[in-house]
């Protein structure tokens, strides 16, 4: 009986989605800038450098702590996928 093949990774664990919801709030970051700007001052100008920050304060606390993306073929221990549900 041939062996079941193991599961490829698709990129959807926690720190990958988080990480991702952090580059685009990064990308959309200058976007919201440049079309807040009212006068020559915002208040808005520190609140959406805020939620920038915190999105990628987020992406670095969330399991498995640090900067790196988890692979599932990685040599550290502590850098796998984290999954919502198994396969």
């Amino acid at each position: 009986m041939a062996e079941k093949k193991k599961s490829y990774h698709q990129g959807h664990d926690i720190k990958s989605l988080v990480i991702n919801l952090a580059t685009i709030l990064l990308f959309f970051l200058p976007f919201a800038l440049y079309y807040d700007i009212k006068e020559q001052q915002s208040e808005n100008v520190t609140l959406y450098c805020a939620v920038v920050v915190g999105g990628l304060l987020l992406s670095l606390i969330v399991p498995p702590l640090g900067w790196m993306r988890p692979h599932p073929y990685t040599d550290m221990e502590g850098n796998v996928p984290l999954k919502f549900r198994r396969d």
